[in-house]
């Protein structure tokens, strides 16, 4: 019988998501996996790893010498963080950009034109997904302000804001903003405050995280919209990078970072308000929100308002991004993209779903916006997600 390789998972930050995905990569590659649970003690000489002899190990962990002790070994290492180490071992992490970029997209989506944040803190995952975030904020003219008071959730954090507001003659009350939580605890922590404090969300604050925690989420007394970062799919692909190592027979020494995509945004109540103050706009919205599949045009949106086709393009020109018809289309193309990404339905169901004249008008459009065909579209989508 063939001997098992003995992998051990440290995880200073524990995540079961993390652990589950790793652990169901050890029964297809028959690995003994060790991940202990207490592990406020890892030291060589007196804890976890005192009498530890294994074949690998995929550890996120601030200890470098724990790193240096384990490279000792001559065993292959996983890094799941990003800490400035200088140790010549391959990671593994969250792929920070895709996460900055959609949440940039999502809440642009719902009207925001600025997004604020807390300082990170020098924390290196929180200041990349900062500056993916930035990045992409600025292609759709949004703004992104850091709030310097404090870098996690207190007290000052509400009173800086009212401060800026002040300043430009606004009230937090009266006030739609959109607030970008580096983590879904930290979007936990905002919802506590503001909820202590009489401000409304989404209305006066919308709110988003990153990490899709379901602890944290099912703690809450709203639905926390968050970008899902795919813990456990970061922990099968941490195991698979760990089966290559192992399957060359050689201790890789340079420092490649492999990166693992998020799934999207997931969308709860804590962002499901546009950021509009004119009721008519945002009637119109949530009008057409509940009606684009049935292949409606901006007159009947016009028409549901009972106003003119004229009085509604210049409401929505002066408070929104897109026009009556763009909003359609816009929403529409968002249903396709995620039929696509979800089903198997062919085009013909897909383009009947979600207001489509023909298959053709579905491709056209979709081609326009997503540059590529819905065909491709779900090809590369299914991809990432195997």
């Amino acid at each position: 019988m063939l001997k098992p390789k003995h992998i051990l998972l440290l995880l200073e930050w524990y995540d079961y998501r993390i652990h589950k995905g790793v652990a169901q990569m050890a029964r297809k590659y028959g690995w003994q996996l060790n991940c202990p649970k207490n592990q406020n003690n890892i030291s060589s000489k007196s804890g976890i790893l005192k009498d530890w002899d294994g074949d690998g190990c995929i550890a996120m962990i601030e200890c470098d010498e724990t790193f240096e002790y384990l490279r000792g070994k001559q065993i292959p290492l996983i890094d799941m963080g990003l800490r400035d180490h200088q140790i010549p071992i391959p990671r593994m992490i969250t792929d920070n950009e895709k996460i900055g970029k959609l949440a940039a997209e999502h809440l642009r989506e719902f009207g925001h034109k600025e997004i604020f944040v807390i300082d990170h803190g020098k924390n290196m995952m929180f200041k990349e997904r900062l500056k993916s975030l930035q990045k992409h904020s600025r292609i759709n003219n949004c703004k992104v302000t850091i709030l310097k008071s404090a870098s996690e959730i207190q007290n000052e954090i509400l009173h800086e804001l009212e401060a800026i507001l002040e300043e430009r003659g606004q009230k937090l009350r009266e006030s739609s903003l959109s607030f970008f939580a580096y983590n879904d605890a930290i979007a936990a922590d905002l919802i506590s405050l503001c909820l202590r404090n009489d401000i409304r969300i989404p209305e006066n604050i919308a709110i988003l995280g990153v990490d899709n925690d379901d602890l944290i989420i099912s703690s809450l007394i709203l639905g926390l919209s968050s970008v899902d970062s795919d813990q456990e799919g970061l922990g099968r692909s941490s195991a698979k990078l760990m089966h290559n190592l192992l399957s060359t027979g050689e201790v890789q020494t340079n420092e490649e970072i492999f990166r693992h995509p998020p799934k999207g945004v997931v969308t709860r109540r804590s962002t499901d308000c546009y950021a509009v103050r004119n009721p008519l706009v945002s009637n119109a919205l949530h009008w057409i929100q509940n009606n684009f599949y049935k292949g409606i045009q901006a007159t009947d949106v016009a028409s549901a308002m009972n106003v003119t086709q004229q009085g509604l393009q210049k409401a929505f020109a002066v408070n929104y991004i897109r026009s009556p018809g763009n909003e359609i289309r816009h929403q529409r193309l968002e249903a396709v993209a995620f039929l696509l990404k979800t089903t198997n339905a062919n085009l013909d169901t897909i383009a009947k779903n979600c207001g489509f004249y023909s298959v053709n008008s579905l491709i056209n459009s979709f081609r326009k916006k997503y540059d590529t065909t819905p065909g491709k579209f779900r090809e590369l989508h299914k991809k990432e997600n195997n």
